[in-house]
């Protein structure tokens, strides 16, 4: 339910940015599947678990290209909409990241990842397919422009290492650090939470 849930909201995140962009419509599709699959891939690829998992279980393709046609359709209906769209870019993002931090988290446990570095690999696996979605957008990515969003996933990627360490059941383990990561990364929207910056050279603080 994770990787369904983390799928269709990086690529509604993934489809939409290709619209804010200007894309065609192969370019909206293409979006929201590489933002959909890329931090899973990175995931495979750094444990060696080749090949990667949607090649032999093809439906994260299959469900971004259908979120995808969905952001087609409801971008044809409402393009003032569409053109206004960072926010729900944000909030698609938010729980893609949440959903695919924790379960690149359990996945690199399950590898045999110590406790130090897993972590480390939900992060990627969260935050990379949103990075390249900004790359290929032309857009600074997020993790990179003073937005708390890493340290939002790393936030619940320890505590799903904690949770681990602890035996709780499988539901808490699951859901509690999603809603760490989501509660953190929204409120951090809500109330533009930066980190501090530079800006053309200088050093530029939160609110400056």
């Amino acid at each position: 339910m994770l990787e369904a849930i983390g799928t269709v909201a990086f690529a509604i995140s993934g489809g939409t940015a290709a619209v804010r962009a200007g894309m065609d419509w192969l370019g909206v599709v293409v979006l929201a599947v590489v933002t959909a699959v890329g931090g899973g891939t990175l995931r495979d690829l750094l444990i060696g678990s080749t090949p990667v998992r949607w090649l032999n279980h093809p439906w994260p393709i299959v469900t971004a290209a259908a979120t995808a046609a969905v952001v087609i359709a409801l971008a044809h209906r409402m393009p003032d909409l569409a053109l206004e769209a960072r926010l729900a870019v944000l909030l698609a993002d938010a729980a893609g990241l949440a959903a695919f931090t924790v379960t690149g988290t359990l996945i690199g446990l399950g590898a045999g990842v110590s406790s130090w570095t897993a972590p480390a690999l939900g992060v990627v696996t969260g935050a990379g397919g949103g990075v390249i979605r900004d790359v290929l957008a032309r857009e600074r990515p997020l993790i990179l422009v003073s937005e708390i969003y890493a340290l939002a996933a790393l936030a619940g990627a320890v505590v799903v290492v904690a949770l681990t360490a602890a035996e709780v059941e499988p539901f808490v383990l699951r859901w509690g650090p999603v809603g760490v990561v989501l509660t953190i990364r929204l409120v951090a929207i809500r109330r533009q939470w930066m980190l501090p910056g530079f800006a053309n050279g200088g050093v530029q603080t939160p609110g400056t």
